[in-house]
């Protein structure tokens, strides 16, 4: 199988940190090529660090964020000889452990994409910090069509809505089917959580989600105990030393369970119509998955 990875990096110090490093061995250890792009003014010598990790590097300035950095690597690389693409990024720390057993078992799935998790802010979509593209989709001219249409936004907001949210709606209207390795139609991890990466991690480690968001360390938006974050990861075997020294949420005392209160009571209503109003193809998805019963 030729299996290729198009790594989307930004950094605002110029920087390739070792969490980044990480992941890109992890992505060489199961794909027969990665392709680096990166929106970062780097510092002399930054791309000497992946040497015998990627396939190629490219810079380029930042325009449509990681979704101009995949459709340009789409563009260059081509997809006629590809059977699985991976779309990846630096938002995200891990893989807390090895990728294969987790590819493994997603070709159980009879899917055509899929992602780690999926999200029910805006509307229902797989997140795309790490998106999976195979054979058939990308042998139908559908994902270069998709990105050829992707435009220079510089709003990270008008991506998300337009590209990220919707990439899955694109597929959806096609007629391919969706999976994912942990829902928020889970049990315990729950439809109150909406975007889980950053407002449930403890469930998505105990669904065997191999990532932390960037976000969640750096920033903690819902004030998740960090602590017990890093426990669990250190506990998975991820080296403490590769996470970013100056990411120091702020302390925001009682303001983390009040905007938890808020968030839930903000987007209670939008997700309540989601699982109303999914899909055919998703309902498919989660109708299947709770067939198989399949063990996370």
């Amino acid at each position: 199988m030729r299996r290729v990875a198009i790594f989307a990096h930004y950094d605002p110090d110029g920087c390739i940190r070792e969490y980044v490093l990480h992941h890109l061995a992890a992505l060489r250890a199961i794909c027969t090529e990665v392709h680096f792009l990166s929106t970062a003014t780097l510092e002399d010598g930054e791309l000497t660090k992946l040497n015998g990790l990627v396939s190629s590097s490219r810079l380029g300035e930042n325009r449509g964020y990681d979704f101009g950095m995949w459709a340009q690597g789409v563009a260059s690389r081509g997809l006629a000889d590809v059977d699985e693409l991976v779309l990846t990024n630096s938002s995200v720390v891990g893989p807390l452990f090895p990728l294969a057993p987790m590819f493994e078992r997603m070709e159980q799935s009879t899917c055509d994409f899929w992602g780690i998790t999926d999200n029910i802010e805006y509307e229902y979509h797989i997140q795309s910090y790490f998106f999976v593209l195979r054979r058939a989709l990308l042998h139908s001219g559908q994902v270069e069509r998709f990105f050829a249409s992707v435009l220079p936004y510089r709003s990270k907001a008008q991506v998300i809505r337009s590209y990220e949210v919707g990439l899955t709606h694109f597929l959806l209207d096609q007629g391919f089917a969706p999976d994912v390795v942990a829902s928020a139609y889970d049990p315990g991890i729950g439809l109150g959580s909406f975007n889980a990466s950053l407002y449930a991690p403890f469930a998505l480690f105990d669904h065997g989600v191999p990532y932390v968001k960037v976000e969640l360390l750096r920033d903690n938006p819902h004030q998740i105990p960090l602590a017990r974050v890093r426990a669990r990861m250190a506990a998975a075997g991820y080296p403490a030393d590769l996470l970013d020294r100056n990411w120091q949420p702020p302390r925001r005392l009682l303001w983390g369970p009040i905007n938890r209160l808020r968030y839930r009571v903000r987007h209670f209503q939008r997700g309540r119509a989601a699982a109303i109003a999914l899909r055919p193809p998703v309902l498919a998805m989660l109708e299947a998955r709770s067939r198989v019963g399949r063990t996370r």
